[in-house]
């Protein structure tokens, strides 16, 4: 099967799809540091401290498409189902065997992406807290519970 290759855009075709040499610079850079935006414009702006960068790092990736950027690089829906499928069913050379064996500790995290993009999982776990008095139950009075009405019938019985 033919692969389609996807040449990365020129320079030019950049400033077209994000609207600015500005905002290419500030791309290109948040790549250079790893998808850091903070780093990024600590690096074009040197002079501003480190909260302000993050607060403007974070505006100015705000200011840009990513889903246009991902298109312009040939990185399609399609393309990362493919390869989502290709690494959950990722194998590996058994050393001792020299078979082909899953490979689990590659597996784990896609399946957990997969999981996530068919609502399977979740970030955070799906765990109720459900807290039980018995103390009443077995005869005896809750911690923190009073019954000022019982009370007040006891004290104003006796005064009679």
């Amino acid at each position: 099967m033919a692969r389609k290759v996807v040449r990365a855009p020129s320079l030019s075709e950049l400033e077209e799809i994000l609207g600015s040499k500005q905002r290419v610079l500030f791309f290109q850079t948040w790549l250079k540091h790893g998808r850091n935006a903070t780093r990024a414009y600590m690096e074009l702006h040197p002079g501003v401290d480190e909260r302000s960068a993050s607060t403007l790092g974070s505006k100015m990736l705000g200011n840009i498409d990513m889903k246009v950027v991902a298109q312009a690089y040939g990185i399609t829906h399609d393309l990362y189902f493919k390869n989502l499928a290709a690494a959950a069913n990722a194998t590996k050379w058994n050393d001792f065997t020299g078979e082909r064996e899953a490979d689990h500790k590659t597996r784990e995290p896609y399946h957990k992406k997969m999981g996530k993009i068919l609502g399977v999982e979740t970030d955070t776990p799906n765990q109720t807290n459900i807290q039980v008095n018995v103390a009443p139950l077995l005869g005896g009075e809750s911690v923190g519970a009073s019954n000022n009405s019982d009370k007040k019938t006891t004290e104003t019985n006796q005064e009679t």
